[in-house]
């Protein structure tokens, strides 16, 4: 899944369907979920059952008000073709970020980046969960009976665990914390702050793995220094336990972007750096001139790496197929406006271009 570019800021959801080589030739592979010239169409997920849920700005009201200074975006369900399409909610506040359980019965979201919200497809009754001062992102635990939770506010960031007693829509979940980070603005001591403080930050993207035993985060510093990806293990039973001292897996020079992905058997992570970025503003040509490159590296538990993309080109949002492809947006350079959808044999290293035209800020979802 993933939005295309059609106008300006205007965007469509799309699918495309990998499985045996004649599926892949075949016309009928890419898919348009939703068609039109107005609306921003993003966020998308889908589900276990081939279901989907986006975010979008649309309205029922098309006609066009030039007065308007504000806009909303609510969550919709795909279940199949353009007529199914059902709107999850209707508020003035911005819905994003909507995630299925792994069951597909329930979707979890971000309103207004303060409340996270889990939702029940048959009767769209909702729970509100959690609630901070801004919440950066969120995933469910491989049996959806939990979700962790990265937030953050003036003075800390934090990840936390929230465990539900049933569906997480009955109670309140039960709230402990994994990690938690200084802020740069909440250091107490004075030299430190004006000195830099290199552990001060905040998760901003997370992942846990098929596996339930690791949760993978992106963490986002306070200081100028790069953003990395790390690891944590939660011992024993992986919904009831803290989790044990972290480990990096980027490279100290890697600026990891996006949410990293999984492999299916939890032992390997897809993930997106800027390498070498740096931009300058070209006077003559009065515009930002971006250097460097955005490269795909796959890491191990064991702390290897390696590229999968080379230096010539940008290439991010990677996820895992399946055990032996890869799908990443890719384009020739950082100021590309458009991306195109590339998977990637890894036992021969081929490429197969899918699609040109996917919106800059579009990640990529895959089935379950």
């Amino acid at each position: 899944m993933f939005s295309a570019k059609v106008m300006g800021p205007v965007s469509n959801i799309y699918s495309y369907s990998a499985g045996s080589f004649e599926e892949r030739n075949s016309k009928n592979s890419l898919k348009k979920i939703t068609e039109n010239i107005r609306w921003r169409d993003i966020d998308a997920d889908i589900s276990s059952q081939g279901f989907v849920v986006f975010s979008s700005n649309r309205e029922a009201d098309e006609s066009i008000d030039i007065s308007r200074s504000d806009e909303a975006f609510d969550l919709y369900l795909y279940r199949g073709d353009s007529t199914s399409l059902r709107s999850l909610t209707a508020t003035p506040q911005d819905e994003m970020s909507p995630k299925f359980s792994p069951d597909g019965t329930r979707v979890a979201f971000i309103r207004e980046r303060k409340t996270l919200v889990v939702l029940a497809l048959g009767s769209v009754n909702e729970r509100v969960q959690f609630e901070a001062e801004e919440i950066l992102d969120f995933d469910w635990s491989p049996d959806g009976k939990s979700l962790a939770v990265a937030a953050r506010n003036q003075k800390r960031g934090e990840i936390l665990l929230l465990e539900c007693t049933r569906d997480c829509l009955q109670q309140r979940a039960s709230i402990s914390e994994l990690a938690s980070f200084l802020r740069q603005s909440g250091v107490q001591d004075h030299s430190v702050a004006q000195g830099g403080c290199a552990a001060c930050g905040s998760a901003v993207t997370l992942a846990w793995s098929p596996t339930g035993d690791r949760l993978a985060y992106v963490f986002h510093p306070d200081t100028p220094a790069a953003r990395s990806l790390w690891i944590m293990e939660m011992t024993g039973d992986p919904v009831s336990s803290r989790a044990t001292v972290p480990l990096q897996l980027s490279a100290q020079t890697h600026q990891v972007q996006d949410a990293p992905s999984w492999s299916r058997d939890g032992q390997s992570l897809l993930y997106a750096a800027l390498v070498d970025y740096r931009f300058h503003y070209d006077e003559s040509r009065h515009r930002k001139v971006y250097e460097g490159s955005m490269q795909v590296f796959i890491a191990g538990l064991d702390g290897k790496r390696a590229a999968l993309t080379d230096k010539q080109v940008a290439a991010h949002a990677p996820v895992f197929m399946d055990s032996d492809r890869v799908a990443y947006l890719q384009a020739e350079d950082l100021s590309a406006r458009e991306y195109a959808l590339v998977i990637r044999n890894l036992a021969d290293a081929s490429e197969q271009r899918i699609f040109d035209g996917v919106a800059r800020g579009s990640g990529l979802a895959v089935r379950p």
